[in-house]
């Protein structure tokens, strides 16, 4: 079921560009002709001399109108100049009255009744496969006569066939509106065309296309440019005079030429087609060498060689033939079915397909529109389809690009939603890990209270308690070791509080709790600080560094002797910390062993990625503490 209705969808696409090709042709050729426009079946001529001037015994002769559409001269003999005649009537007070001429090649001299209204002036015809361009002249009305009028045409070429495009007599306003139709269609159009296409081919050129797309992209980028060139070829002269066959040999080849880079582009990105690529670049070279040979010969044998030439516009119409076939329902099945955006794209080329095949048909067959027979064809087709050729490829870049730019922001949108998924995910854990952190801090600190509390203030109770329950410690023994013991209990206490002010508040802290105690036990305290407020090492590296100023002060103050204790801070923002902790007793006995309290800070110090050193002397003990700032955050 489905792929009937893919197919019912691919043929009313074909069905809708076949309707809107006619409609565009029907617009173009009725445009392209003043209304009321209706040439008679025959007209006279008459050979003349190159005076202009009617051959001794020359009579009159009749041109019949041919479906080309032209009225077709034959000269047998006194050289291929003709004077066509076209009588008409018309009264002396009509105003604003025109004679309309189709593009006539070698038009030379336009007369009214024996008076030159376009002088015996070459006209600068265009030397390309579409020769001459409509003209339109506005009769005088003083040269009118009231009634029979007689308008003659003189026309030159090279060859004994002469041709008169179809004309018109009537208002100025249609012949002049026609003949701007012509222009547009036959020259402002077909510039048009070749900058859009340069254009589109350029734009190709400089985007960076994912390498499924390259292959098709260069088969694209070459049939716009034979596209551009042929056009340019059949709707311009040349910079230079050619000889004809050089004219028909640039004709051929870009014909041909343009069959072979549709047909390229139509099997380009499909799978299982290089094989025939591969043909289609042999097909290419051997005419292209058939018709360097014909060509070739041509100047040697001359006007017998023609007919090598019609050989290859069968050849050519064949080619054609079987392309317009299979290009139009792949084209057709691909704007039905295919989602790739490309839609704009093959219905221009689907256009294009249907001018080269008319064209090519209507060099054969003069043919008419086939729903208004009195509308013959009179220019070429695919000159004006390569603008649609053009916005089509323009149009499908845009496309693309725009589809690009929605995937990429509804991806970004994706990406964003993400990550403030992820970043929720993360602050919950972090959250949970700073949690466990301060479980396990706490944990840690209590363990170390417990510690401090039962070596420290037990050890103190505990030997008050001895020599109370001895009778050998007096109340004043008991009220100073019970001071000593609250004021240990105080110092522990506190220093879990300003672990969190950060270094150089818990620094200031700690001197204002020492103060106090070092100072009643006759001890000087010299106390210095120049920590950098910015500092922050989190709160747990900060009590391991409180602990170790802590350990040191304490030593100092309870086994040195010292009569002074100094005690001095510097960090600058980016580290190291450094902490000095010096007093003037008497220093480590010789031989001493470290006790826990050292070995404690000395652990503490590592662990905060620093070091811990002790000098010791008869002149008392120097501790120096350092800590970088960066890895200071690992203390355990």
């Amino acid at each position: 079921m489905a792929i009937w209705l893919n197919r019912l969808k691919a043929g009313l696409a074909l069905l809708a560009v076949l309707a809107a090709f006619w409609g565009a042709l029907y617009w173009g050729e009725s445009a392209v002709r003043p209304a009321g426009m209706a040439p008679p079946p025959s007209l006279a001529f008459v050979p003349v001399d190159a005076a202009g001037a009617p051959l001794p015994g020359a009579k009159p002769r009749r041109a019949d109108y041919q479906e080309n559409p032209i009225y077709r001269a034959l000269v047998d003999e006194g050289g291929p100049r003709v004077e066509f005649l076209i009588p008409f009537e018309a009264r002396h007070n009509v105003e604003d009255l025109a004679f309309y001429l189709g593009a006539t090649p070698g038009l030379q001299q336009i007369t009214l009744n024996g008076t030159v209204i376009q002088p015996n002036i070459p006209l600068d015809t265009l030397r390309g496969a579409s020769d001459g361009t409509a003209l339109y002249y506005v009769m005088p009305p003083a040269l009118l006569r009231d009634g029979d009028n007689l308008i003659e045409v003189l026309v030159e070429t090279q060859s004994s066939v002469l041709a008169l495009a179809p004309f018109h007599i009537g208002p100025a306003g249609e012949a002049a509106r026609a003949a701007a139709a012509v222009d547009l269609i036959t020259d402002i159009i077909p510039i048009i065309a070749i900058s859009v296409l340069a254009f589109a081919t350029l734009l190709c050129l400089v985007i960076n296309w994912p390498s499924e797309d390259r292959a098709r992209i260069r088969s694209l980028m070459l049939l716009m440019g034979v596209w551009g060139l042929r056009t340019y070829v059949i709707s311009f002269q040349t910079p230079v005079e050619v000889p004809f066959l050089i004219t028909a040999f640039l004709y051929y080849l870009l014909d041909f030429s343009i069959i072979i880079a549709f047909a390229r582009h139509l099997l380009a990105g499909e799978t299982g087609t290089e094989r025939w690529q591969h043909w289609l670049g042999w097909l290419w070279a051997a005419l292209l060498l058939y018709l360097v040979v014909v060509t070739g010969a041509g100047f040697v044998v001359g006007p017998a060689i023609m007919p090598w030439f019609e050989y290859l516009a069968m050849g050519n119409a064949a080619m054609l033939l079987v392309l317009a076939l299979g290009g139009m329902a792949v084209l057709a099945w691909g704007v039905a079915v295919r989602r790739d955006g490309r839609w704009l794209e093959r219905i221009a080329l689907m256009f294009c397909l249907l001018a080269l095949s008319v064209d090519a048909a209507d060099t054969v067959f003069d043919l008419a529109l086939p729903f208004a027979q009195n509308l013959a064809l009179t220019f070429y087709a695919s000159a004006p389809a390569g603008l649609l050729l053009g916005l089509g490829v323009v149009a499908s870049i845009a496309r693309e690009a725009s589809e690009a730019r929605r995937t990429v922001v509804r991806s970004n949108e994706i990406l964003a939603a993400q990550l403030t998924e992820q970043t929720a995910k993360l602050e919950r854990s972090y959250d949970a890990q700073k949690q466990m952190l301060q479980r396990e801090v706490m944990l840690v600190e209590r363990q170390r209270i417990v510690r401090d509390m039962h070596d420290g203030i037990g050890g103190q109770l505990l030997g008050l308690m001895m020599q109370v329950r001895s009778g050998g410690a007096s109340a004043v023994e008991v009220e100073q070791g019970l001071q000593t013991s609250i004021a240990d209990l105080r110092l522990i206490v506190d220093s879990m509080d300003s672990a969190e002010d950060g270094l150089a508040n818990t620094l200031r802290s700690f001197e204002h709790r020492v103060r106090g105690q070092i100072e009643a036990a006759g001890i000087a305290l010299d106390f210095v600080s120049e920590v950098d407020e910015a500092i922050d090492l989190g709160p747990r590296p900060t009590l391991q560094v409180l602990r170790i100023l802590q350990e040191g002060v304490t030593n100092a103050l309870r086994h040195s002797g010292a009569r002074r204790i100094a005690v001095s801070g510097s960090a600058p923002p980016l580290g190291p910390i450094r902490i000095v902790i010096e007093d003037d007793g008497s220093g480590l006995p010789e031989g001493y062993r470290r006790g826990r309290g050292l070995t404690s800070m000395e652990t503490r110090a590592r662990n905060l990625g620093g070091m811990l050193v002790i000098d010791s002397g008869p002149e008392g003990t120097r501790l120096t503490l350092e800590v970088p700032v960066i890895n200071s955050g690992a203390a355990d």
